[in-house]
């Protein structure tokens, strides 16, 4: 946005956001030396429960993430997804100059292209894709599956964070009828409209949080925490309270290697912080208990005066003290049942030195560049207690190995890498 002086269209998510604004919902920011407009668009109540928390959080959340148990296609959530996504689109042509590029994100918006593309047929638009793209199979039982993908069809040029989720694409796109493609050129033609796809992976600001990590208040907060924890292996989860985040999964994972390997009790801490989410959703409620009961039951089976096996911290924490908990682990256990990317894993890199070991989910998006951490299969969680104990036997050459590797490519493809990349591939398209 401050590059190009840009509008950015956002949801105000509350009364004071519309304080601060013009008469066209507007502010410059920031105000003293303005770089870029945010535009806000009011929401109503109603609105907010059924496109927000109902379509995209109870129907396209849980689908995207291969959970069709827990989708509640509701039509009063779609008739307002529709809603809400014209309002977004009509507030994007009400400030659309000749030559602008509209670039839209993520599952939340995406019919805004079609309602753009219907008074601005010449509108440059592209989307990205933020999380999975499913196989067709999960993606057609979606009752509005067609409409869906129309939608996102109308833009020039779609964005998705790896190949596999490019072929999901394709294929769903292939079983539309209609719609043409080449497949070779990752092309699809529908309606006289051309659409390009490609796969960017969004990387991190990898020097910012190098820099960070190793700033005076970040190295001492992180020798407080290491103190505390005494001389034991740690063990480092860091994730939003969420079903698709494999958290439970996890945490007995652990218990059984506890169970399996007594030589690690009072060795080995699992240190789990998981932020709030979405909790005015019925299934979180149910996840939180769950999670609160499996920490208090392995505590009470192993907890001695001088050690406590799990510490879980169901909490917001500040971006320092998330610094300091990655420098201070041993061990990066992040372990999605399905994820788009998993930024979690690149920031840990980047903060963090050769020393350190990081097991993944290989349904994390991240996996497929991330290639020398120890890969899991998250619904396994004997092959989780298996990584563990791994990367706590992990020669302490085989570990720098590893992790060079892996920082070289967090270190070389970052969020500049992926914006530039982009927006080259995206100007190609009109070339």
């Amino acid at each position: 946005m401050q590059q190009h002086k840009g509008i950015w269209v956002a949801w105000g998510s509350g009364s004071a956001d519309f304080l601060v604004t013009n008469s066209k919902k507007i502010i410059k920011v920031p105000p003293e030396n303005p770089t870029y407009l945010l535009k806000r668009i009011p929401l109503t109540k109603k609105e907010i429960e059924n496109y927000y928390h109902g379509f995209s959080n109870r129907v396209l959340w849980p689908l995207f993430h291969l959970f069709i148990e827990k989708m509640k296609p509701k039509e009063s959530y779609w008739n307002s997804y529709r809603k809400v996504n014209k309002k977004f689109a009509q507030s994007v042509l009400n400030e659309l100059e000749n030559d602008d590029l509209i670039w839209i994100h993520d599952y939340h918006l995406s019919l805004v292209p079609y309602f753009i593309k219907q008074k601005e047929p010449e509108a440059k638009i592209a989307f990205f894709w933020h999380i999975p793209w499913p196989p067709w199979e999960i993606y057609y039982t979606l009752p509005w599956g067609n409409q869906l993908l129309e939608g996102i069809l109308m833009s020039d040029f779609v964005g998705l964070h790896t190949s596999s989720y490019v072929s999901n694409f394709m294929n769903c796109a292939e079983r539309q009828p209609g719609m043409k493609l080449d497949t070779k050129k990752k092309t699809i033609f529908f309606k006289d409209h051309k659409t390009k796809i490609g796969h960017f992976p969004l990387g991190i600001s990898y020097k910012e949080y190098n820099q960070l990590a190793h700033t005076p208040t970040v190295s001492k907060k992180a020798e407080k925490l290491k103190k505390l924890y005494g001389n034991k292996n740690l063990i480092l989860g860091i994730d939003r309270l969420d079903y698709t985040k494999g958290i439970l999964d996890r945490i007995k994972a652990f218990e059984l290697l506890l169970e399996d390997n007594p030589k690690y009790r009072e060795k080995v801490v699992l240190i789990q912080i998981a932020s709030p989410s979405r909790n005015k959703i019925e299934e979180y409620f149910t996840m939180k208990k769950e999670i609160d009961e499996a920490v208090g039951r392995i505590n009470g089976k192993y907890r001695n005066e001088t050690w406590t096996p799990v510490m879980y911290f169901y909490k917001e924490i500040s971006q320092n003290s998330l610094l300091a908990y990655y420098k201070i682990a041993d061990i990066g256990l992040l372990t999605p049942l399905r994820d788009g990317m998993n930024l979690i894993a690149k920031e840990f890199i980047a903060s963090n030195d050769e020393n350190t070991v990081l097991i993944l989910s290989e349904f994390a998006g991240a996996s497929e560049e991330l290639t020398n951490a120890i890969m899991v299969n998250p619904y396994d969680i004997r092959s989780i207690g298996r990584a563990i104990k791994t990367a706590i036997e992990m020669p302490c050459e085989e570990k720098k190995q590893r992790f060079l590797s892996m920082e070289k490519k967090v270190k070389k493809h970052d969020s500049e890498w992926w914006y530039s990349n982009f927006l080259k591939e995206w100007e190609r398209v009109y070339a």
